[in-house]
């Protein structure tokens, strides 16, 4: 259950005069003549798509761009379907949260969305969009404007991709909502092969007394959903992906976990080599044992922690396939040690032929680079993989012997 007092509006900040105003709780209300409900919430995401915290969801899906209300398909009507400019989809229910009944059927009502979804091609998509938008506007012109007519085959091939795959965020945004990790379950394990991530995010409404305005505060309070040889597990605050996977003897941990993101960056680096993916996979399982984690949105960052909470980048490997070290010297030098990254950056240059550590004037802007000046590609780091975990390691040793030698 969760508990919390009303938020408060301060006037006069930091004078004799401040004073505090206690906001009043609002909620979504039902009926004729109620000012707000569902449709006025569903128009406020039209109209302000920021309101959603889909960056925290799913960190690949940046900017989306409303398309329509009320797309019609075979199970009903959508609310609200957002496009982003790389063609990822989100679809927004906005429901009110008020018993076990419109609890089990918004889920299930969602989820239904989302399989009717992955089999429409692109076309009919784009005319359900237009019949519910009463207008000839193409998706494409909707989320690019005038971009270059030669990018609308990518934006194209990328929504055809996530609609055929099911990869689409699917979010059930109102007041008052709540639902069991076991509840949820039964509707997940029905919708096995398609690749969505589940949200739930509550919409609170408080009115300020005395400027009569109304503040929303979106939080985000489920995300879904980690299958493991087809068993479903839900996670308090981590989202990743319904889908088979391998058991869990060959694959384990961060390399098991997936994401709309994850899986949008794994797209893109096997573009630049196709044996990229399950190479960096295995060397993520191996550095398990480390405790290095990966943290991926447009690149792949490999952290670790300190016992304290320290948290040092070990570098970060971008969609093309290029590992770029500089990074560890900004977390080293926070503790005083940038002289410690510089030493496993240049472990790294050993590893690699015609590789060097390039220094900087500034002691945080060195960085290993190739033969050619550039980040050496993440395949011949592969090829070395035993060396450079044996790099990564004495980096750990070095920094923890730092952190605890600085109390």
């Amino acid at each position: 259950m969760r508990t919390g007092a009303a938020p408060m509006m301060v006037d006069g900040m930091g004078t004799a005069s401040q004073a505090c105003v206690a906001l009043e709780g609002l909620a979504l209300k039902r009926g004729a003549g109620s000012l707000y409900d569902e449709a006025w919430l569903q128009r406020l995401i039209q109209d302000h798509p920021s309101l959603l915290p889909i960056d925290q969801i799913e960190p690949a899906l940046t900017g989306p761009v409303p398309i329509c209300l009320e797309l019609a398909l075979p199970s009903g009507f959508v609310d609200n379907l957002m496009i982003t400019p790389a063609g990822g989809l989100v679809v927004v229910e906005t429901k009110l949260w008020r018993n076990p009944q419109a609890r089990r059927e918004v889920v299930g009502q969602i989820l239904d969305y989302a399989k009717d979804l992955s089999r429409l091609s692109y076309d009919d998509l784009e005319r359900a969009a237009q019949i519910a938008r009463k207008d000839k506007a193409s998706l494409f012109s909707l989320v690019h404007g005038d971009a270059a007519p030669e990018a609308e085959a990518t934006f194209i091939d990328a929504v055809s991709r996530n609609l055929r795959l099911g990869r689409m965020l699917l979010i059930i945004a109102g007041d008052g909502i709540q639902e069991s990790a076991e509840q949820l379950t039964d509707f997940l394990q029905r919708h096995l092969g398609l690749h969505f991530t589940l949200a739930m995010v509550e919409m609170t409404l408080w009115r300020d007394p005395i400027g009569d305005r109304v503040l929303v505060q979106p939080r985000v309070l489920t995300k879904t959903v980690q299958i493991e040889r087809a068993v479903v597990r839900i996670e308090q605050g981590m989202s990743v992906t319904p889908a088979w996977v391998e058991p869990l003897a060959t694959t384990t941990g961060a390399a098991r976990t997936s994401s709309l993101t994850s899986e949008a960056y794994y797209e893109a680096l096997a573009a630049s080599n196709p044996s990229l993916p399950g190479r960096l996979k295995a060397l993520l399982e191996a550095l398990e044992s480390l405790g290095v984690q990966a943290d991926i949105r447009r690149v792949l960052m490999l952290r670790w922690f300190a016992p304290t909470g320290a948290e040092f980048k070990l570098g970060a490997i971008d969609q093309d396939g290029r590992f770029s070290s500089d990074y560890a010297n900004w977390s080293a030098d926070v503790v005083g040690r940038v002289d410690l990254a510089h030493a496993y950056q240049s472990a790294l240059a050993a590893l690699l032929p015609g590789a060097q550590v390039k220094q900087t004037p500034s002691p945080t802007g060195w960085r290993v680079v190739d033969a050619a000046g550039r980040n050496p590609e993440l395949a011949v780091l592969l090829d070395h993989r035993e060396d450079w975990i044996g790099a990564i390691t004495a980096y750990i040793e070095a920094l923890q012997s730092a952190v605890e030698a600085r109390g």
